[in-house]
């Protein structure tokens, strides 16, 4: 593991050659602990019977495929601005993020109905020693890439890292239910049958499934539709520019969220109506400089007003009136 992390710590963050690599090498390592996970569950899901088993089995066959869309994202995502995307590149990842949501609604209705089905048909599954070894086994590799998807994918600000890491973390989750499933669920109490237990907890996993893609699909559209920032950014942007020598007044701020945590913004500032359009533009870009060195925002639209005091003395009275 220190192995990994130091592999994807030897160079900066913010080249883009050295953020496709990292997201590569999440990527691969994420793609092969699915495949492995998803042969094993599914195979011998198949001949024990167990329905939680294979939905768990299912969930990571579809995991191989939202690694692969997210890391086709982030390609994408990279690009520069072209003739096409002045603004570049990066809600692409979004874009994706919302099409993983729809996959996994779409996979767990499918869990869903078929634990539905055995439970009414109050059909048992069978006991494997290899079920109980493969469920273990899943807890803890998920929970070792949830913690490699989210931590690189905050690193290098990628909205589909991160939502693959959430994804993941409900697979850990979906993982204990299903080795409580694979231990007890072919035996009885008494004459308290517990075949119920495997459908019962398959249908938890899917509405588990269910919840993680209403939150993915939540913030990737609330950065497709042009979302604002809190209200704790807008203070610090109005506070830093403030603070600019020769800024009288902030006023009209507007910003959206671009990416995982990428900003862009549109500001007025308002200055002394005798400075030369040569000194009021060296102001402008002073603040732009100072605002990107402080906080993630990608551009800055900069609109220079002229300041009177007797206006803007009245205007704040009636603001407070």
């Amino acid at each position: 593991m220190n192995e990994i992390i130091a592999e994807i710590d030897k160079q900066s963050i913010t080249d883009i050659d050295d953020k496709l690599k990292k997201a590569r090498l999440v990527t691969i390592i994420s793609l092969v602990c699915n495949l492995i996970l998803a042969g094993l569950k599914i195979g011998f899901s198949i001949k024990s019977g167990s329905l939680s088993l294979l939905a768990d089995g299912l969930d990571s066959a579809l995991d191989i495929t939202t690694t692969i869309f997210g890391y086709v994202a982030i390609q994408i995502a990279i690009r520069p601005p072209d003739s096409d995307h002045h603004f570049g590149h990066e809600k692409f990842e979004n874009f994706f993020s919302l099409g993983i949501a729809i996959i996994l609604v779409a996979s767990s209705g499918i869990i869903g109905y078929q634990a539905i089905n055995k439970l009414i048909e109050r059909i048992a599954s069978e006991f494997s020693i290899a079920n109980v070894a493969i469920a273990s086994s899943s807890i803890l590799l998920k929970g070792f890439l949830v913690w490699l998807n989210v931590s690189i994918g905050k690193r290098i600000e990628s909205p589909s890292l991160i939502a693959n890491g959430k994804n993941f973390r409900t697979d850990v989750l979906t993982s204990i239910a299903v080795l409580i499933s694979v231990t007890i669920g072919d035996r009885s109490i008494g004459t308290f049958d517990l075949f119920w237990v495997d459908p019962i907890i398959a249908l938890g996993i899917s509405i588990i499934i269910v919840i993680t893609a209403v939150i993915i699909a939540k913030e990737s559209a609330g950065v497709l539709l042009d979302q604002s920032p809190s209200e704790s950014f807008i203070k610090k942007v109005t506070e830093i520019t403030n603070n600019q020598k020769g800024v009288k007044k902030t006023g009209n701020i507007r910003a959206r969220k671009v990416g995982s945590n990428i900003f862009l913004v549109d500001i007025d500032i308002f200055l002394d109506p005798c400075l030369t359009i040569e000194e009021g533009h060296k102001i402008a870009c002073q603040v732009e400089d100072v605002i990107k060195e402080k906080l993630p925002i990608k551009y800055i639209q900069t609109h220079v007003e002229p300041y009177y005091e007797e206006e803007h003395l009245k205007s704040n009275l009636e603001e407070e009136q």
